[in-house]
């Protein structure tokens, strides 16, 4: 029974014996190595930045250049006047609307809307006649209409305005309608004004 008990005691002293000995020298995992190289390159980082040197201002603005541009020499503008200016306020009596009871002749014309749309017409004297009469007539004609209308004996200019599909009909020629006898007959198409 010596030996058994020799035994328990000899087991017990090396217990404690290695209870009361040095402790094993921790190791790092990988996620604690990254994390500490982190924080020393943002340490070296603050410290390179608190080392830069700070910009102050200077006392003395720097010199401006001067650059020295001559003036433009000016010719002086005569300051005569005319003796008598052009007058402007005059407008052509051809531009205007033909007057509400004409002295000179008239003449009937018949205006043939052979389009496919709506035209609003322009028909304008080239000249005054005899009276001093001159004018310009608008009529607004309806898709295929026909009208029968009445204006000075003279010849005139034709402008068509085409509302579908857009497009412009015009007089090559003056239209001189003089013939107080007859109707003359006046053919609008999407481009021409024309006698038929």
């Amino acid at each position: 029974m010596k030996r058994k008990s020799m035994f328990a005691i000899s087991v017990l002293v090396i217990a404690a014996l290695t209870a009361c000995g040095p402790e094993p020298t921790p190791t790092l995992s990988v996620v604690d190595a990254q994390n500490t190289a982190i924080a020393a390159a943002w340490v070296a980082l603050t410290q390179t930045q608190a080392a830069m040197p700070t910009a102050t201002a200077t006392p003395i603005p720097p010199t401006p250049t001067l650059t020295f541009t001559p003036a433009p020499t000016f010719t002086p503008f005569p300051t005569a006047v005319p003796a008598t200016l052009p007058d402007t306020s005059a407008t052509d009596p051809c531009d205007e609307p033909p007057p509400q009871e004409p002295k000179g002749a008239v003449v009937k014309v018949l205006f043939l809307n052979k389009s496919d749309s709506t035209v609003n017409l322009s028909f304008a004297m080239a000249k005054e006649n005899d009276q001093k009469e001159c004018g310009t007539y608008s009529f607004t004609i309806g898709r295929y209409e026909e009208p029968e209308v009445t204006v000075l004996a003279g010849c005139y200019w034709g402008w068509g305005w085409v509302l579908d599909p857009p497009s412009i009909a015009k007089s090559p020629d003056a239209l001189c309608v003089t013939d107080t006898g007859k109707t003359t007959s006046i053919w609008i198409t999407n481009e021409v004004i024309s006698f038929h």
